[in-house]
């Protein structure tokens, strides 16, 4: 290489000053915190954390002011804050928040449907939460998740009580304690969180499950209770089984209804964040970070209210897992969420178990993909570490300005679902087909595909569906099987690499080995499962036996203590041994509990149609 005469130097040294000063002003991600309830429930802890997060340099926070459908400032609407109860009585957290904190912006943070999660129920019968509240969301059997004991929460992947995002009397009261708050403190912003059900098998209440079978003639109690992107690919192409298409299309649009439930309130606070005297309020929402999972799970519909503009900023919770793991989430999000430039986007990033040169690399990451900011979970774990300074420094990586993004041409915009039920169209199928895929482009021939689907169901509408109803109920029904199991479970995010999905299998099968030699279950679960199986001495709830599903033509076969393979799910690897069986025994259909019901259903369903297509 030859070398720079002095000359050539010289002439360099502009330009490289240029580049210096562009990089230095070039444009940062802004750094946000979440902040828990219980790091601001003295004075002395506020105090602390307003101090820190100065100290670090944060942009600004997100405080917990509503963390279980209570008050940690004050209200006439909400109850004072139960872990508050040992502070003076004019102690305000989110006032004295204020004050320290200035001039940081700060959000007032509330959990929306999330109502209580200890194991007694709350003492003041006037707390939202109280099991007498009419609003308490039901199973699909009509009972108040309130009175879920702790076992029966692990079993059916539910934190705690929960509101019932369909009923209009909570919607009016989470909008006035917004408006309450509002008029009395000077936020920067409303951040919500917990807004979603708790999993797919909620929601199905009598009035709503009512409503939906006057306009499709079934009880959505009898269709899949959970679907994925793959089920509904698989839809799509016409591969699944003709029973099994007319099924899905039905369970596609009960989940885009109970979708709108959700959505209703976000129409509601926003409608009530526009009306307040302080403009330029911020409306965001902390979300779950695959939106075909929180969609299909929760009803959580994030992109389309970043589509329409219902939001201001979105917060995807992108907490767990390696940085490709993360890296991945953060870019599929990006390129394939569609909102204008006003909305912001914030990759919320989890502290726990990472340390800044981590956290900076997922930051990078998202500054690559234009996102606006970096928010940490949490800023109290930062504290505990002593870490929250490197941390700032860290993820404040440099930010590619974000391009306003055009809805694909594959499809008309993500339209928000509705509170009312609408009778099926093409129209409102393509837009929950675009939920279902993510913004992901679907495959070619997309409204023919949807129209064979819609034609399909109207068919077993008119004629097989009511026929198979008829002959379930005029005969006593035998009801499946009932399997007692035990389970280890290793988890594996579909974002996860290959490499992490084969190590989570080998560790699978490494409980399973142990299983086979005969030792404690409960031992083997406390050591190797990674679910509610871990501190439930590996125990499953019972199962009923689906013998279309080819996991459960193989737990059929299962002697007395007999261990299964390793199964491969959506998001990780089972085993199972068989604790017991109990053999069906005749019934009236309708006494059957509803998983039996959508299992005899699903099968008389299949006979029928097969019969009439001669498949």
């Amino acid at each position: 290489m030859p070398r720079l005469q002095p000359c050539s130097l010289r002439a360099l040294l502009p330009a490289l000053a240029l580049l210096l000063l562009v990089s230095a002003c070039a444009p940062r991600l802004q750094t946000s915190a979440w902040v828990v309830r219980f790091d601001m429930d003295s004075p002395a802890k506020v105090a602390s954390v307003c101090s820190e997060a100065k100290r670090a340099g944060f942009d600004q926070l997100l405080a917990q002011v509503r963390g279980r459908a209570d008050a940690l400032y004050r209200s006439d609407l909400a109850p004072r804050a139960e872990n508050l109860a040992a502070t003076p009585v004019d102690f305000d957290p989110l006032g004295q928040l204020l004050t320290d904190c200035a001039p940081l912006p700060l959000h007032a943070w509330l959990n929306v449907f999330y109502l209580w999660g200890g194991a007694t129920p709350p003492e003041n019968p006037k707390h939202p939460g109280h099991p007498s509240q009419l609003w308490i969301l039901s199973d699909n059997s009509g009972r108040p998740v309130s009175s879920y004991s702790s076992r029966e929460k692990r079993l059916g992947w539910i934190e705690g009580s929960y509101a019932d995002p369909a009923s209009a009397e909570y919607r009016a009261l989470f909008v006035a304690v917004v408006r309450e708050l509002l008029v009395r403190y000077p936020v920067a912003g409303i951040h919500l969180d917990f807004m979603r059900y708790p999993g797919p098998g909620y929601g199905k209440s009598d009035t709503l499950a009512e409503k939906f079978e006057q306009i499709w003639g079934l009880d959505p109690r009898l269709l899949p209770e959970r679907l994925s992107a793959e089920t509904v690919t698989a839809w799509l192409d016409g591969t699944q089984a003709p029973a099994d298409r007319v099924l899905t299309t039905a369970a596609l649009f009960w989940n885009e209804f109970r979708a709108g439930q959700v959505t209703q309130l976000l129409r509601e606070v926003r409608q009530g964040v526009d009306q307040n005297d302080a403009p330029g309020t911020a409306l965001s929402v902390a979300v779950f970070p695959e939106p075909s999972a929180a969609y299909l799970e929760n009803g959580q519909e994030w992109q389309a209210w970043a589509s329409e503009g219902l939001v201001d900023a979105l917060y995807p919770m992108a907490y767990f897992g390696d940085t490709d793991r993360v890296g991945a989430q953060l870019r599929e999000i990006a390129a394939n969420t569609h909102r204008p430039a006003k909305i912001a986007l914030w990759a919320g990033l989890g502290a726990s178990g990472k340390d800044a040169k981590q956290l900076g690399e997922e930051a990078r990451i998202a500054g690559e993909e234009g996102y606006n900011g970096v928010s940490i979970f949490s800023l109290g774990h930062l504290m505990k570490e002593g870490t929250a300074p490197a941390c700032v420094e860290a993820v404040r990586a440099p930010r590619r300005a974000h391009a306003p993004t055009v809805e694909p041409a594959w499809a008309t915009p993500l339209i928000t679902a509705s509170a009312t039920l609408q009778p099926p169209n093409l129209q409102t199928l393509k837009s929950i087909v675009g939920k279902v895929l993510g913004g992901k482009a679907p495959t070619n021939d997309l409204e023919a595909k949807l129209t064979k689907r819609l034609q399909e169901y109207d068919q077993a509408r008119q004629q097989t569906i009511q026929k198979t109803i008829s002959q379930l109920e005029r005969a006593p029904i035998t009801l499946p099987d009932n399997l007692e199991l035990g389970g280890i479970f290793r988890y594996a995010n579909p974002m996860d690499s290959p490499a992490r999905w084969q190590e989570q299998e080998a560790l699978c099968e490494k409980a399973r080995q142990r299983l086979l030699a005969g030792e404690d279950l409960a031992t083997v679960a406390k050591e190797m499962s990674q679910d509610g199986t871990r501190t439930m001495a590996g125990l499953l709830a019972p199962r009923f036996l689906e013998l279309l599903n080819p996991q459960d033509q193989e737990l059929a076969h299962l002697p007395p203590q007999g261990i299964s393979h390793v199964m491969r799910v959506a998001n990780g690897y089972w085993c199972y041994r068989l604790e017991g069986r109990l053999i069906g025994r005749q019934m009236a259909f309708a006494d059957a509990p509803w998983e039996a019901k959508r299992i005899l259903f699903r099968r008389a369903l299949s006979e029928m149609m097969t019969g009439e297509t001669g498949l």
